[in-house]
């Protein structure tokens, strides 16, 4: 089988891979893929399906969860088509406030943007888009000379014919080859319905790539959940006083009643409800007054000018509480203010969006190099068990590259939760970052656990760093690049588990020499954890496992992936927790890892470091 590849030739693991794709597209099935870093998947991926897809009419669509992520498929896709000389359509398509041009809305985020844009295009009042509107479209399609497009590219032109970047990609994506997007492009219930008609093919037609995939039930999860706060009721009333009298009192009360239901709540505690206790609660019809807020809503941005209205947000809310029938979980919670209250619904099963897509597509690909366990994924997201391949393939990287550890000498169990263990747990952590030569980084389970262990780490003269709860970007990229900076004197990185800089960050050769994992990074044991759990658990008998320990061990293995991210890096991966250890945590570990399990670990290191 020849493959469209842009390299001279795949590696051999590679190769495997993409046939394992391509036979699973040719049969119209799904394939998951555990695809750990190093193997090429975004290359294989891509060649496999595009293979396909181009000679059997088809569309390839790749999704990814950041932005940032687009760049390695467009260099594929255009590297596919220079090496082979064949035409590939490829467009970068992302959400309308990044490509926006307008001097004023381009200012704003979120639902601001978002406001104005649509008030702006409804009175024809942005110059881009009635430009659009007046257009023919043929100056569009010049710009698939240039065969494979970024966002940057179609803004750029798009700028010089002073028309919507937005609404030309949205041409453009009609008639492509490749489509590169984001997740919520394809499975947000109202973004995926936009996608759908902007693309003109039917799923069937359309082969699928899930980059990064692991992240998609969760953010499948977090785009049909939602909440409401006393603040935003009563800034939608303060908004309605000078409009219309009786809606503002309608909007106090409520904001009253959501308060009296949370009295008997501690500050930082929460409660279950049900759906219908709400509409109980506020005696009148949620969709005729949604209705009814969203006509206000306008109407004050109008006569204020300004670019967010709650009146518009409690409108949502509202709308969408009426129609909330499924798996969903809603809880009232004091906030730590002991004033504030906010009401929630969240999602537990991704698969009421997801299933209906995977049935209708032609083929989907799910990569990511912690996929695993692959029936986990199937589950939650609703494939088809008769048609969906599920691969684990081993890491590329030479395995004498890698030592890992277990030391079971400490546990951040919650019933284990005090100074003296706290103290044993950073005793251990600087007897191991003494004994690696360079930049270690120590990942914790959540913040609580990392303020205790804190007052107790000392690493002898060592530049240390600390991450923060809410730190701005800016900050943690000024902390980075310090840390990177004093590789040479051994820095030390404090930080989370599952947060920004144990995930989707690269610490390439020397600027990581190890990673220590404190303790499991379980989810909080809320209210929300436990419908989680019994959710799974009743849906599909698992609940323990697919809502509690495989995405904490999913969390784990991202932060240690950390320290090898080349065939050229070694270090050392330390799981410091007794549970480890314990056969339904060490189960779910990748199999490649061949971890040791010690009391004592300086000499493992030391020894590794000197053959190294």
């Amino acid at each position: 089988m020849e493959f469209l590849f842009r390299h001279r030739k795949p590696r051999k693991i590679q190769r495997e891979l993409m046939l394992e794709i391509y036979n699973a597209v040719k049969e119209g099935k799904h394939i998951i893929a555990h695809a750990p870093t190093g193997i090429g998947k975004t290359d294989a991926t891509i060649s496999a399906a595009l293979t396909y897809t181009l000679e059997n009419g088809k569309v390839l669509v790749f999704l990814s969860p950041k932005i940032s992520q687009h760049e390695m498929a467009l260099r594929v896709v255009s590297g596919i088509s220079r090496k082979h000389s064949v035409t590939v359509k490829a467009v970068e398509f992302i959400g309308k406030q990044y490509m926006c041009i307008h001097p004023v809305a381009r200012r704003l985020k979120g639902e601001e943007f978002y406001e104005l844009c649509k008030r702006l295009r409804e009175k024809e009042l942005c110059p881009h888009y009635v430009n659009y509107l007046n257009d023919e479209r043929a100056s569009f399609w010049p710009l698939f000379e240039e065969k494979v497009l970024s966002h940057v590219q179609v803004m750029e032109r798009a700028e010089e014919m002073d028309e919507c970047p937005y609404e030309v990609a949205s041409e453009l994506i009609g008639d492509a080859d490749v489509v590169i997007g984001d997740y919520y492009h394809l499975f947000s219930p109202r973004s995926g319905e936009v996608f759908r008609k902007k693309l003109g093919r039917k799923l069937n037609d359309v082969v699928l790539i899930v980059d990064e995939a692991h992240n998609l039930p969760d953010r499948i999860r977090k785009v049909l959940s939602y909440s409401l706060s006393t603040r935003t009721l009563e800034s939608a009333a303060k908004e309605a006083s000078g409009l219309d009298p009786e809606v503002h009192s309608i909007l106090r009360e409520a904001a009253e009643t959501l308060t009296e239901a949370a009295s008997s709540l501690k500050p930082g505690s929460e409660r279950a409800i049900e759906r219908e206790d709400l509409i109980n609660w506020w005696p009148f019809d949620f969709e005729s007054f949604a209705e009814e807020l969203e006509d206000l809503g306008r109407e004050y941005l109008e006569l204020t000018g300004k670019g967010k209205s709650a009146l518009l947000k409690v409108a949502r809310f509202l709308s969408g509480w009426a129609e909330s029938d499924g798996p969903f979980f809603h809880y009232v919670r004091l906030w730590s203010d002991g004033t504030t209250v906010s009401v929630a619904r969240k999602a537990l099963d991704p698969s009421i969006i997801s299933a209906d897509i995977f049935e209708e597509l032609h083929s989907a690909i799910l990569v990511s190099g912690t996929l695993t366990p692959g029936e986990m994924y199937r589950d939650l997201l609703g494939m088809e068990k008769g048609r969906t391949v599920i691969r684990e393939y081993p890491s590329p990287f030479p395995r004498e590259n890698r030592l890992v550890l277990i030391v079971p000498t400490t546990t951040t169990r919650f019933s284990r939760r005090r100074p003296s263990e706290f103290e044993r747990i950073a005793k251990e952590v600087r007897k191991i970052v003494s004994a690696i030569p360079g930049n270690v980084a120590v990942f914790f389970p959540s913040y609580d656990v990392l303020s205790s262990v804190l007052p107790f780490l000392d690493f002898s003269g060592r530049p240390f760093f600390v991450q923060k709860p809410e730190m701005k970007p800016e900050e943690v990229a000024s902390m980075l690049s310090a840390f990177r900076a004093n590789k040479h004197l051994g820095a030390v990185l404090v930080a989370v588990a599952g947060g920004s800089l144990a995930e989707g960050v690269d610490y390439p050769g020397s600027e990581l020499l190890g990673v220590i994992v404190v303790g499991i990074p379980l989810a909080e044991m809320n209210l929300e954890t436990k419908a989680l759990i019994d959710y799974y658990e009743e849906k599909m008998g698992k609940g323990w496992t697919y809502g509690y320990i495989y995405p904490a061990i999913t969390r784990a293995v991202q932060a240690a992936g950390r320290v090898i991210r080349s065939e050229e890096d070694r270090g050392v991966i330390v799981l410091l927790d007794e549970r480890y250890s314990w056969k339904n945590y060490f189960r779910v570990l990748p199999r490649d890892w061949d971890p040791v399990i010690t009391e004592d670990p300086v000499p493992y290191i030391e020894r590794f470091w000197r053959q190294s």
